[in-house]
């Protein structure tokens, strides 16, 4: 009587979760595809002559649990600056 209880219990939780092991049927994959080429087809379209707008986050550099220390965080801020430059020299050379 346990062992047919053990195998029911089995049976009925593979059965529960047999349609989430099985994956999308072929209408989704079509969607999906289909999803995937409009994104594709709009960022071919969008011009990539615009720096990205970022912003410089330093880590902490001083108290006590300092992640870096004042050098480096100054080195970041100048390898930052030459990359916006570089950035913007490219973009005013596109155009």
């Amino acid at each position: 009587m346990n062992k047919l209880l053990i195998i029911l219990a089995g049976v009925l939780t593979l059965g529960a979760n047999l349609p989430a092991i099985a994956g999308p049927d072929i209408l989704q994959l079509q969607a999906i595809e289909r999803t995937h080429k409009a994104t594709l087809d709009q960022t071919k379209r969008i011009p990539q002559e615009r720096c990205a707008p970022k912003q410089l986050v330093l880590p902490l550099d001083h108290g006590p649990r300092a992640q870096t220390t004042p050098y480096l965080n100054q080195l970041r801020k100048v390898r930052f600056e030459a990359e916006m430059m570089a950035c913007r020299e490219t973009a005013v050379k596109r155009q």
